[in-house]
């Protein structure tokens, strides 16, 4: 049983401490020097804060040498030594962290960071589940020609960090958001603050063929979830894709999508059949349209419990601030037995994007049952007339 596996079997030790009022430049040095998983910030008292990830200051593209580093620090609850796998995996998807702190009697004793707590997970029956199962299946891909330029618009206008290079219907490469800070935004941020005076500067017009990393690394539509884990402990990335023999896409699974599966596995809502979890920028939304939201949720997975045996609606919240108001992207993923359906929209006001998206999840879940039924149908025509 997962839950019978605890924080204190693989919290480590590979993060840093920083104050809240050092400016995000010492924080760079820390990654740069230390290497930690994750910086944890407290307050001149003390108090702990939140966790800093090295990937967030960057894709902020402030000036470090200005921004403390409280304003890019996430606050995540505590886990306890003694805290079950399962439960510190929903702190990491509902907070959108690769780790949480672990402490002993208000003392920092360590952390737990998503790879580890996966890689232990997957010694249980949950390893044996299908990874093609809580893959995403409807891949958005990029030709060998597109620029890097181009792939950043893809990542921002679908909400996603990775996309696949296509050439010729098979997949000969992947480009994730990680590549493009480290080659792209990185030197030009250091540029920018005179860290690297003198240096070549790599346009983003540059064909993402040349910053691709190929081959790509990959699973068949048989492989399991301790497949994947083990191939991204053993090459140090957050996704894996899933091929055909031919080379053809089938989908891509990422170390979000296996905690989403943990989170389920694990039956955090044991007294419903099929339940919801919300996870990313949900805290923004005002208290009252909350609440309605929640009212939705409760009435869309109600009615999803009449159509199957169980499941799981995730569902992402993403604020993004604009000139004229807040936008949110909203992307919800509903896993059954078996089958992956995914919606997301983007618009003003987290109800509304969020009613046009159960909207779109409901009329594919409904499209795929009539599908179903009519194959079924199509079988029994099929076999009766075989018979005559």
């Amino acid at each position: 049983m997962v839950k019978s596996m605890l924080a204190k079997d693989v919290m480590s030790n590979k993060f840093a401490v920083m104050y809240e009022d050092m400016p995000l430049s010492k924080a760079i040095t820390i990654f740069d020097e230390e290497e930690p998983d994750a910086i944890i910030i407290f307050s001149r008292d003390n108090e702990y804060l939140g966790v800093l990830a090295e990937r967030w200051i960057y894709r902020a593209r402030l000036d470090p040498t200005k921004t403390k580093a409280r304003t890019l620090t996430r606050h995540v609850p505590k886990a306890r030594p003694e805290e079950n796998l399962p439960s510190v995996a929903k702190k990491m998807l509902e907070n959108r962290v690769p780790v949480v702190p672990v402490f002993e009697d208000d003392e920092l004793v360590g952390i737990v960071s998503d790879i580890d707590l996966l890689f232990k997970v997957v010694e249980k029956e949950f390893g044996d589940l299908k990874a093609m199962d809580f893959a995403t299946k409807e891949l958005i891909t990029l030709l060998p020609e597109d620029s890097v330029a181009k792939a950043v618009a893809v990542f921002r206008d679908n909400n996603i960090s990775r996309a696949p290079i296509i050439d010729k219907g098979k997949i000969v490469g992947i480009i994730t958001l990680h590549d493009v800070v480290v080659r792209f935004i990185i030197p030009r941020q250091r540029a920018k603050f005179g860290d690297l005076k003198g240096e070549k500067i790599r346009p983003l017009s540059t064909p993402v063929k040349n910053v691709m990393s190929s081959p790509v690394i990959y699973i068949g539509p048989e492989g399991t979830i301790r497949d994947v884990v083990h191939l991204m402990k053993e090459h140090d990335i957050s996704s894996v894709l899933i091929l055909d023999e031919a080379g053809k896409g089938l989908g891509i699974i990422t170390k979000t999508d296996l905690i989403e599966a943990l989170v389920k596995y694990a039956g955090m809502e044991e007294e419903k059949k099929v339940f919801y979890q919300l996870a990313g920028d949900y805290e923004y939304i005002d208290g009252f349209e909350m609440e309605i939201i929640k009212e939705d949720l409760e009435r869309f997975v109600d009615k999803m419990e009449r159509m199957f045996d169980e499941g799981t609606l995730f569902v992402h919240f993403k604020q993004i601030k604009r000139e004229r108001g807040n936008r949110f992207i909203v992307r919800a993923r509903f896993i059954t037995p078996g089958n992956v359906y995914v919606a997301r929209s983007e618009g003003f006001g987290a109800l509304n994007v969020l009613q046009v998206v159960l909207d779109k999840l409901e009329r594919e879940i409904l499209a795929d049952k009539e599908r179903r039924l009519e194959e079924e149908r199509t079988k029994l025509i099929e076999k009766e007339e075989f018979w005559l």
